[in-house]
């Protein structure tokens, strides 16, 4: 479930499983081979207009070089339209699709190109867009929905013991008509259903209906000031999944390396079969679905875990301001002088990248911000923050005296001349609380030559608290 706020209005995401019948089943995988073509045919469009007119007029010779015409750049409205190339010879890709779901998948297209070439909110651009093939094309997105599109009836029959079984419930897809939903938690009361996302995954298909409340009105939670009585400091590691400044662990499950090994063996077998036959299909989702349970314990686990922290009395928890995706890069490739390749050991950090993202860092501390604003709209009197702050140096500088002792990550205990012996990650945690308050040091780094050993010593300019 995703929590939203809009200028006006109040937004929940919730997922519902449908079952459709062989007919709807056919219609829709037909839908998303026809969409996965038409991205495709967009997408091509707008790398030939980038490839022939990204460049400006004085980066080429303009008195040798033939400068053609300029074409304009393909937009949402223009490839919504296509008139400038022929629907008659792609009129089959039309034909029985809802033109809004076209539409949204033309936008999709235009919303990934544009943070390639601009950018998003914040300037950072991303990865340049994939061509994509009709496995990795799984969604459908339909933009609007009636208000009584879902239909609730109460299931007359009981359960052996007299228990009330689960509702009977349909969901009115736009041409494809009425669709068996798993009807497990009600809608709550005041929220209209405004949109849908149907995904196809691993086990079945879902339907992600996106409710809106304008009654809910817009209030705006009150500051918290962090104090030392309210606050804590969290920090995430590899051995124990978070340490928090009091003290208390939270053990790390590693769902992925308990594992590793099935899904080595189920790997193994889909690789002695034939290329394409029915057996490596099977095999193939079977290992769909292994993958989809991980993915599904580790989110519980993150629920548990956040939920586990905002019902603690602090209603200010700062956390690493960390890029799991920048520490699990890979090591950029060396060479010599011939263009061998050099050792840079990647074969050993792969399984540190492996171990980070198998823990998930991103994702729970997205779900504990998640936890902590529905915690103050669930209870007024109950606010709760999550505030970031910059790692630097905190697991090398002492808590108590604030002497620097540069420690790599083989060592666990951290042990300083003023006495203080702890755990590596609790003093880590004490000085990210220390940050968030204000309490935490000055560093800077002393001036080096580029000869100069990696290994050198930082110099602490406030070492009062």
């Amino acid at each position: 479930m995703e929590l939203k706020r809009s200028k006006d209005t109040f937004k929940l995401n919730y997922q519902y499983r449908i079952v459709p019948d062989k007919r709807q089943v056919y219609q829709l995988n037909e839908w998303l081979y026809k969409l996965c073509r038409i991205h495709n045919l967009m997408l091509e469009e707008r790398f030939k207009w980038w490839e022939c007119n990204r460049h400006s007029v004085n980066a080429c010779p303009i008195f040798i070089t033939h400068l053609p015409e300029l074409k304009d750049q393909p937009t949402y409205y223009s490839q919504k339209r296509a008139t400038h190339w022929s629907r008659e010879t792609y009129k089959y890709l039309y034909e029985g699709v809802h033109s809004q779901v076209i539409q949204e998948a033309i936008k999709r297209v235009e919303d990934t190109f544009n943070r390639f070439v601009k950018g998003n909110l914040n300037g950072k651009r991303s990865g340049k867009p994939r061509f994509k093939s009709v496995r990795r094309y799984r969604t459908i997105s339909i933009p609007q929905l009636k208000a009584d599109c879902l239909s609730v009836t109460v299931n007359p029959h009981r359960r052996k013991n007299g228990g009330t079984r689960r509702d009977i419930a349909y969901i009115n897809l736009p041409k494809v008509g009425q669709v068996k939903t798993i009807y497990h938690r009600p809608i709550p009361v005041g929220f209209t259903i405004k949109a849908a996302l149907v995904s196809h995954k691993a086990d079945g298909w879902y339907a992600t209906l996106t409710l809106e409340d304008k009654t809910v009105p817009s209030l705006k939670p009150p500051e918290i000031e962090a104090t030392e009585e309210n606050s804590i400091g969290l920090d995430v590691g590899l051995e124990k999944f978070w340490t928090a400044s009091d003290g208390e662990v939270e053990s790390i499950q590693q769902h992925y390396r308990k594992s590793e090994s099935k899904l080595a063996k189920l790997a193994n077998r889909k690789d002695k079969k034939p290329h394409k036959s029915a057996q490596a299909r099977k095999l193939a989702k079977k290992i769909s679905k292994h993958h989809q349970k991980l993915q599904r314990k580790r989110k519980q686990f993150h629920y548990e875990s956040a939920t586990k922290l905002v019902s603690r009395d602090e209603q200010v928890f700062f956390v690493e301001d960390i890029k799991p995706g920048n520490l699990s890069r890979k090591n950029k490739p060396k060479q010599d002088e011939n263009g061998r390749y050099l050792p840079n050991g990647q074969s050993a950090k792969s399984g540190l990248n492996k171990s980070i993202n198998d823990a998930g860092w991103g994702q729970f501390l997205s779900i504990l911000a998640y936890k902590a604003a529905k915690a103050g709209r669930d209870a007024p009197w109950r606010v709760c923050t999550v505030v970031k702050v910059k790692p630097h140096d905190t697991s090398q500088i002492c808590s108590c005296c604030n002497r620097f002792e540069e420690k790599d990550l083989s060592i666990r205990i951290h042990e300083c001349l003023c006495g203080l012996v702890l755990d590596r990650d609790w003093n880590a945690a004490i000085n990210i609380k220390r940050v968030g308050l204000g309490m935490f040091p000055t560093i800077k780094r002393r001036k080096r030559s580029r000869k100069a050993a990696t290994k050198e010593a930082y110099t602490v300019i406030s070492d009062s608290v």
